[in-house]
């Protein structure tokens, strides 16, 4: 059995720094770091009961509530959108490499990921015995089967952007081995394997899923429950509980009070004016951490008025930030300025954005819009952007802007998720050229919620992901920040802090999760019954 490299990652260490270097230099295979640093203060409490501390034991049901969730979605790895989504694929797939809750790269399906010099070619050795669950060993043509399948424009998948520019062909070695040849050199795609690059086997079919992970398929019913068993041939730990039962809560208060019930052992997404009221029990543990995960006011820059630079840069100049993150967030977050990568290599701040009440309106004035009525959709898809949206409906008023909102299902949001035209997402906090891959660079049509195609950031992208000098890559996002800052559709108001709640009767949870994905970055089967 091959050795669980969630216990072991402390035995692969290896800085970015160095993989660089060892690839510049044809050093051999390379093992994947632990490189991510954390900044953040990440907080426990229980209430008047403290979180348990004795080891988790094995049994049981695992009952958990999650924020988001819609009808229309599906159980297909190619397709990570929202929320719900995002945790119920973490749960059930596999990356060939993991990035843990602060952003480190850790080996998972692999023992290895070799540069060559020029660093446009990268080569993996697949971990051997590692198990489907339909009982199929995972091997290299499985790894190309799934590639080809994100590659595919019929397909759609969710991380087609980030291997579209990047990415010009795969060649099988031998059964263990296979050879990705780039484009161009890219430094950063050991990352781009880590995020939603899910291992299937060939011939996979998304109606009856299978995975290499430690819960096995049981049944999936959309926008309601997900239903999982722990898988007894797992290559690593076996999962602790004997089943996981996911629940979809979008609305608060049901999720709430489910958790206050103990109808479920943990929710994520706890709506923060509650952390109180859940802390008050006794037997709630609330896990808090500070993130990189951001819920953008999204401006499609293709369409009137938002084509207009001057009328994106008007409400981004109306929003109280503070008051948003005091009000939406119970001041669990970080104020933000148009742009994303907190916790991110290359992030070092930059250009800061204060509410400018008269600043918009003469920018409106001049677009032609001071008389316009702007409507923004939004929908309870992550906690706080719903009372987030009526900050800016209430700065807008005092402004004398016609503002309003317009409050849809989340299944209506993700029935037209990307078309509307001012509206709102979701985004965990990921590497910045990971995020923006996906995002707002060039080819990022899947999930670009706000359209932007930006010559020069496209540009910009390129260069970044072919330098492999850590400062010039720094300087180089700088860049890249300061046109999002200028002229970028997304309007980010701030980082948030992810809240869980636990049971207290459960254990093994980490309370260090700069991703905004929560519940222990999404590895339900470490928590077990106390």
């Amino acid at each position: 059995m091959a050795e669980d490299w969630r216990d072991t990652a402390d035995r692969h260490a290896l800085t970015r720094r160095s993989l660089l270097i060892a690839g510049a230099g044809g050093v051999g295979a390379l093992a994947l770091a632990a490189c991510g640093a954390s900044s953040g203060t990440p907080t426990q409490t229980g209430g008047s009961s403290p979180a348990p501390t004795g080891k988790p034991k094995p049994g049981g049901v695992l009952r958990v509530g999650l924020g988001g969730g819609s009808p229309s979605e599906n159980f297909d790895a190619a397709f990570v959108n929202g929320p719900a989504a995002t945790t119920r694929d973490q749960v059930f797939y596999e990356n060939l490499i993991w990035m843990n809750g602060t952003l480190g790269l850790e080996n998972a399906l692999i023992e290895e990921i070799t540069p060559n010099k020029s660093l446009d070619s990268w080569t993996i050795k697949l971990k051997p015995e590692v198990e489907f669950h339909n009982g199929k060993t995972l091997v290299a043509d499985d790894v190309v089967f799934t590639m080809e399948r994100i590659l595919d424009p019929k397909v759609g998948a969710t991380a087609s952007g980030q291997y579209i520019n990047s990415l010009a062909g795969m060649k099988k070695i031998d059964a263990q081995t296979v050879q990705f040849d780039l484009h161009y050199p890219n430094v950063s795609f050991p990352q781009l394997l880590s995020d939603v690059t899910y291992m299937v086997p060939v011939g996979y079919d998304p109606k009856n899923p299978v995975s290499t992970g430690p819960w096995k398929f049981k049944s999936f019913t959309p926008g309601q429950q997900t239903v999982l068993e722990r898988f007894e041939n797992y290559w690593g730990t076996k999962a602790l509980a004997e089943e996981l039962i996911m629940v979809e809560l979008p609305d608060d208060t049901a999720r709430v009070n489910a958790m206050l019930s103990g109808q479920v052992d943990a929710i994520d997404q706890v709506p923060f004016v509650q952390v109180s009221q859940l802390e008050g029990t006794g037997n709630i543990s609330i896990v808090a951490s500070e993130t990189g995960a951001f819920n953008p006011i999204t401006m499609r820059v293709d369409l009137a008025p938002y084509n207009d630079v001057r009328v994106r840069q008007a409400i981004k100049l109306l929003m109280s930030r503070e008051q948003a993150i005091t009000s939406a967030l119970n001041g669990q977050g970080t104020p933000a300025s148009d742009y994303f990568g907190r916790f991110a290599e290359g992030f070092k701040g930059g250009p800061q954005r204060e509410q400018n009440i008269e600043e918009a309106q003469s920018l409106l004035k001049q677009a032609g819009r001071e008389n316009e009525t702007f409507e923004l959709v939004t929908s309870p898809i992550s906690a706080g952007i719903v009372q987030a949206c009526e900050v800016l409906a209430a700065n807008a008023k005092t402004a004398g802007v016609k503002l309003n909102t317009k409050l849809v299902e989340p299944s209506t949001y993700y029935g037209r998720y990307t078309k509307w035209p001012f509206s709102i997402d979701y985004w965990p906090g990921l590497p910045y050229l990971v995020t923006a891959s996906i995002a707002n660079g060039p080819k990022s049509s899947v999930v670009n919620t706000t359209h932007f195609n930006d010559p020069q950031f496209n540009s910009l992208f390129f260069q970044a992901c072919k330098q492999p000098d850590k400062g010039k890559q720094e300087e180089i996002i700088q860049e890249m920040h300061k046109i999002e800052f200028e002229r970028g559709g997304f309007l980010v108001w701030s980082f948030q802090n992810t809240v869980d709640a636990y049971s207290n009767k459960l254990a093994g949870y980490n309370p260090v999760d700069h991703t905004g994905w929560g519940l222990s970055r999404c590895r339900l089967d470490k928590l077990g019954f106390v």
